[in-house]
């Protein structure tokens, strides 16, 4: 796998990153926290974590409470403590996307969910982090259905734009603060590994993924918040973008040359790509079932790709 060059402006640990706007809970599987007049919330994390995401914001805030959770897709590790936050915060008024609030009333992926969880629990229990909640993942409803670029304000001189990212999943939206230059971008972006690597998160679309990179970076970011484990600022916010590029494509001609290889065996080819990338990188990481999830998707994804093409 291509190196890339090391970032330099990152924020690895939870805390203020900076302009009102806060990490809490785990620099892992972080939870977005944006204070002000209306305290907004973004993505809700690991239900393992619920209970460090609730202190932390409580730390913040004090008797004040979030009005808003935006969530910016249905994985399994940024909804997870969704529902603990709506028992803390009755008021508290969740969006996301329509296909989003689809996906939540499945119940075959909400029993994933639930499964991926638990062994997100075991993870933070690793890590040293208490305290843990040990109650299981639970379904939810969203109060606001968003639309692609739709601006919610939040007071005067202060909003949130909904943008539709679509690529690492059908249901995704990054969302955009312009009074503060903050992109909540998760995984609308390549994820920054331990080791320097660039984990491009293309899931369902590769093309789509990369038009909602276009769409990010020209937005001109200076805080970027990625999906897990690290914040860009400056600088760094648009080369992380622009790095993105890159990794995405460095990572679809190394599986299309597998594919070629093994001649369409997507099994094989994950099997391949896991030993090229996953295998060699320190912790913390990705679960082990949730990557081998991901990628079996990113590799089949690519497998269509190559016969429509």
């Amino acid at each position: 796998m291509k190196w890339y060059v090391i970032i330099q402006m990152i924020i690895k640990e939870i805390g203020e990153i900076g302009n009102g706007f806060y990490a809490v809970g785990s620099a892992g599987v972080p939870v977005y926290l944006l204070d002000g007049p209306v305290p907004v919330l973004f993505d809700a994390g690991l239900t393992a974590g619920a209970f460090l995401y609730e202190a932390g914001i409580k730390q913040i805030l004090g008797e004040r409470v979030p009005e808003y959770l935006f969530l910016t897709h249905s994985h399994f590790d940024h909804v997870g403590a969704a529902s603990h936050f709506k028992d803390v915060w009755q008021d508290l008024k969740i969006s996301g996307a329509v296909h989003c609030s689809e996906i939540l009333q499945k119940t075959k992926a909400v029993q994933l969910m639930r499964n991926l969880n638990f062994e997100g629990a075991r993870l933070i229990k690793e890590s040293g982090l208490e305290p843990i909640n040990d109650n299981g993942f639970e379904s939810f409803n969203l109060d606001i259905l968003l639309q692609p670029d739709q601006t919610i304000e939040l007071g005067p001189g202060l909003s949130v734009v909904a943008l539709n990212t679509p690529g690492h999943t059908w249901d995704f939206m990054s969302y955009w603060i312009p009074e503060k230059k903050i992109l909540v971008a998760s995984e609308a972006v390549a994820m920054y590994e331990a080791n320097g690597d660039l984990q491009s998160e293309f899931l369902v679309d590769f093309d789509a993924y990369i038009d909602s990179l276009k769409v990010l970076k020209k937005l001109g970011a200076e805080i970027l918040c990625l999906g897990h484990h690290v914040v860009c600022t400056g600088e760094d916010a648009v080369a992380h973008i622009e790095n993105s590029f890159q990794a995405s494509m460095d990572y679809l001609i190394m599986t299309e040359k597998f594919l070629a290889q093994e001649k369409g065996a997507v099994d094989k080819v994950v099997e391949l790509v896991k030993k090229a990338e996953w295998d060699t990188r320190p912790w913390p990481k990705q679960p082990e079932s949730a990557y081998l999830l991901n990628t079996w998707q990113r590799v089949n994804t690519i497998w269509n790709r190559m016969n429509r093409n």
